[in-house]
């Protein structure tokens, strides 16, 4: 069967020595009283540090812009921490003769932390002297704007030197580019090409409109000689005579490009223009038809001739018109990235010398003229419940303890008080 604890020793216990346990728990009280009312007062200052945003960017050319990034609000309380800025602020302590000796002391009298808005953080010093307290918050809030602002802002000249630097490096190119374009014009035979293409183009046109006239008055001229073959030994009529006047008249009366006149005044010298007699008049068409083939031939010639160099020069035209063109896109297209960088110059150097910065002092800690409470009753009322708690708890541990010896012996005195009667 399981054991039944008896609480009634222990209160009994208690409420003997309650006397001890308030006595206790008195000196407990006082002696941290005391000890509060010894350790030298601690003062604290807060300075303040206000997250702002540029309300407006300057943009000249919207070709180039600049990406517009959040400020992180959350990143700059731990940043006001870090290493390298507290070793910053030590080494100005040094040389205002403030006494902390090393970064991890400096840590634990300095709180980082966001006001009411995150765009505020409250930068708070802790030491036992006033003045030297809102000396430590002050200074280290002056040393925490610029650091900050060059880390998360645009407000260094970086920018600026780099666009500076392109700026310089486009200039050259665009000279590169203009010189190169000089020196094409001077040896640019486009005008010439294009003239030479089009007096050839023209002389082709008159030979393709000879070559047509030619082939028509063939045609004219075989529909006649078919008529008046099949015609008898009769005299030619007037309107025949005409006719096969009219078609010597427009073989002979026109010269067209690279005709030979010679052979057209020769043929012209031996033909008689027209007669009645019927066989003449034949062999007069067949000679007319003749000059008509050959004058029909030279021309196909002459067209022959003129395709390679009208192919060859549309080729050197295509080519200093590429040529051309390739020359001045490269002059536009330097000329277009130097007008955007001049104009993004011209941008961040009236950016760096605005109030751009995203970090601002917003108020300087004044000297607090009270120092921080230092709990003097409120310890002392915690090292009374303390002391009341440990006191009851020995107390209660004793009489525990004497309950113990005290079975083990009852039981030992009557194993000892059996054993006569077990010997019988």
């Amino acid at each position: 069967m399981e054991e039944e604890i008896d609480l009634r020793p222990y209160i009994a216990a208690l409420a003997t020595r309650w006397t001890w346990i308030i006595g206790v728990s008195f000196i407990a009280a006082l002696a941290a009283f005391i000890i509060s009312v010894l350790i030298p007062p601690t003062y604290k200052a807060t300075a303040l540090v206000a997250i702002t945003e540029t309300r407006q960017r300057i943009q000249f050319d919207p070709r180039i812009q600049t990406q517009e990034e959040r400020q992180p609000l959350k990143a700059f309380p731990q940043l006001a921490v870090s290493d390298d800025l507290l070793q910053q602020v030590l080494a100005r302590l040094d040389t205002l003769e403030i006494s902390v000796n090393s970064v991890a002391e400096l840590r634990r009298l300095l709180e980082a932390q966001p006001g009411t808005d995150p765009s505020l953080i409250q930068l708070t010093a802790q030491f036992h002297d006033a003045a030297t307290a809102a000396q430590i918050a002050n200074l280290w809030a002056e040393l925490f704007v610029p650091w900050g602002n060059q880390i998360y802002s645009n407000s260094s000249d970086t920018q600026l030197l780099f666009y500076q630097s392109q700026l310089a490096e486009t200039i050259t190119k665009l000279a590169e580019a203009q010189q190169e374009l000089v020196a094409f014009q001077s040896r640019n035979r486009s005008s010439i090409v294009e003239n030479q293409l089009l007096a050839l183009s023209d002389t082709q046109l008159q030979y393709l409109k000879s070559q047509q006239h030619a082939i028509l008055l063939l045609q004219d001229i075989a529909g006649l000689r078919a008529q008046l073959a099949t015609q008898s030994n009769t005299p030619v009529t007037w309107a025949d005579q005409l006719t096969a006047l009219h078609l010597q008249l427009q073989t002979f009366g026109t010269q067209e490009p690279g005709s030979s006149s010679g052979l057209q005044f020769q043929i012209g010298a031996d033909l008689t223009l027209t007669s009645t007699d019927r066989r003449e008049q034949l062999a007069h068409l067949d000679r007319l038809q003749t000059t008509l083939e050959t004058r029909l031939q030279e021309l196909n010639t002459h067209l022959a001739d003129l395709e390679p160099e009208i192919l060859t020069l549309q080729q050197e035209k295509q080519a200093l018109q590429a040529e051309l063109a390739r020359l001045t896109r490269n002059v536009a297209v330097t000329e277009e990235t130097y007008t955007s960088l001049a104009r993004k110059v011209d941008e961040e150097r009236i950016t760096s010398q605005g109030e751009a910065n995203s970090l601002r002092l917003a108020s300087n800690s004044a000297v607090p003229q009270r120092p921080i409470s230092s709990g003097k009753l409120l310890n002392a009322v915690l090292a009374f419940i303390v002391g009341l708690s440990l006191s009851s708890f020995v107390v209660i541990g004793i009489e525990w303890w004497r309950g113990i010896n005290n079975s083990t012996s009852g039981r030992e005195e009557l194993k000892q008080n059996r054993e006569p009667v077990n010997k019988d």
